[in-house]
Formats: C-alpha cells, structure tokens, sequence
C-alpha cells in the first residue's frame, strides 16, 4: 500500500520495526519518483507511537490517511502461548490501532477530515488453531472499526475496514516472514508470493479509493481488496460510494460444519495437522 500511494504521488511516511525493510520499501518508492519518511517504530511502545506522531505532524503539520496493517503472530497453541506472546499481540494488532487513531485525531479533526484503514483478516470472521490471540485481535479490530466510524464522523474522518487480497495466481508473504526469510525459501514457494509491484498493479485503485474517503463518503464498511478492485472496476467509483455511503456493518454469526481436521502454521514457518474425532 506504502508503494502505490508512493506512485500516486502521496508523501508516504513507512513505519515498522525493521529497517532493512523499510529501506527496501523506500528504494523502491523512491524508484518511482515517490517521496518517503521512514520511521522505525515499535508499535507496541505507548511512548514510540507518541514520538511518532510527533516526528510526522513536524514534518508535514498533517495526516490524511492513517494505514493500521502492523500485526503480529505467535502461530502457539493455547498450550503453548505464553503471556507475553498474548500480550505483545494485542498490543501490535489492536492496541496501536486504538492509539495511532488517537493521537491523529486532533490534526486531522483540525485540517477538516481524513481516512483511516484497519487492515483486517479473514481471521476476524472465524477460529482457526495456533491463532488464539491474533483471531481475537481482528474481531477486535472491527469492533473498533465501528466505534471509530460512529464516534469520528464529526470530525469527518472515515474509518473502515480491508480484508486482504493477493492478485490472481499469487499469494501473501505469511506475517511473520521477513522479506530476508523470504528469499531463503525455496524458489517455487518464493515465487508465488505477491510482490510489492504486482500488489500495487492490481489494487491501487481500491486503495486509494479508501484513502480518499471522509466522514461525509464512506465510513464504517467492511472491505475486501480483490473484491473493492472489481467492484470499482466494473461499476465505477460514483456508484460504489452511493451504494455505500450512510451504512455501517454489523456482525452476523452463521453456524457452520466442524472440520474433520485443520492445518495450522507453526512458529517456524512449517505446518501441523489438528484432527478430530
């Protein structure tokens, strides 16, 4: 997202706790002409998400589009997962989006509006084994969606949620896989993970098309990124925005067949069978 905002000429400013991957996302922004801030940031530090906001509001003196994609995962059972791990999860996953759309609020309230986008999960509609914190995290993280959308339309900011998507014939780098662990995986694993360029080819539209929402467009929605891109596609932003506009969503839970039995990631990458009788 940081890399097609970058060519949409957007002053991008990338945060994450790796610099090696921040300095790759920012050649490869800067390759096309795009200008970056970098700021390495543990997001589950209260005080770095405070010296953040202060780093960018000095830079720019605004934020118009706030991105909440940071998460993390133990990939531990319930009998393996420790405090800790619970913790830094809720932390990174739902805390920092609560915190980071604090802390804008007031700039963004003031220049009269804004966007933020809480990247989401499959995992926010249901269970899946060695995601005992993460599954929480993202039902959290729409719950908050929501609030945010009802309690931040005043200000006209808008606040929804995007599920992730790969493009067609590809799929997404797992999340605790880093671009350096990716090149190390074997070619045929490491070549059908969607890269930065081929993200950005398919959904830039749909994703500036959240950024440019505020609370008098969109707000309070659900996305998800293959889906929002065909459907603009094919029906044109004018109408997605009229068929949007004025409505929030709602949980509904549906009942559905008990596996026979699940695979599930493990914390070194690999994979473990779960059956049931």
């Amino acid at each position: 997202m940081a890399v097609a905002y970058g060519r949409e000429e957007a002053s991008v400013i990338s945060v994450a706790r790796s610099t090696s991957e921040l300095d790759g996302t920012a050649e490869l922004i800067r390759s096309h002409g795009g200008e970056v801030l970098t700021v390495p940031t543990d997001l589950a530090s209260v005080e770095e998400i405070f010296s953040l906001r202060d780093r960018v509001l000095g830079a720019y003196g605004r934020l118009d589009v706030l991105v909440n994609n940071a998460a993390t995962s133990p990939w531990k059972t319930v009998e393996e997962m420790t405090v800790a791990d619970w913790d830094r999860t809720m932390a990174v996953n739902l805390r920092a989006p609560f915190l980071l759309s604090k802390a804008f609020l007031e700039a963004m309230g003031a220049q009269g509006g804004g966007s933020i986008i809480n990247v989401s999960s499959k995992s926010a509609e249901m269970g899946f084994v060695a995601e005992a914190a993460y599954c929480p995290s993202k039902y959290g993280l729409e719950g908050l969606t929501q609030c945010l959308a009802l309690e931040l339309k005043p200000h006209n900011v808008a606040v929804n949620s995007l599920n992730v998507s790969a493009p067609e014939g590809r799929r997404l780098k797992p999340t605790e896989l880093t671009l350096a662990e990716a090149e190390k995986m074997p070619r045929e694993i490491r070549e059908s993970y969607a890269d930065d360029e081929s993200m950005a080819d398919a959904f830039a539209d749909a994703w500036v098309f959240l950024a440019l929402q505020d609370g008098d467009g969109v707000t309070g929605q659900r996305f998800i990124t293959l889906a929002l891109a065909e459907e603009l596609g094919r029906d044109g932003w004018e109408a997605v925005v009229a068929r949007r506009r004025g409505k929030l969503i709602k949980a509904v839970y549906e009942s559905y067949e008990f596996p026979g039995s699940v695979r599930y990631q493990t914390p070194d990458g690999g994979w473990r069978e779960l059956k049931f009788r």
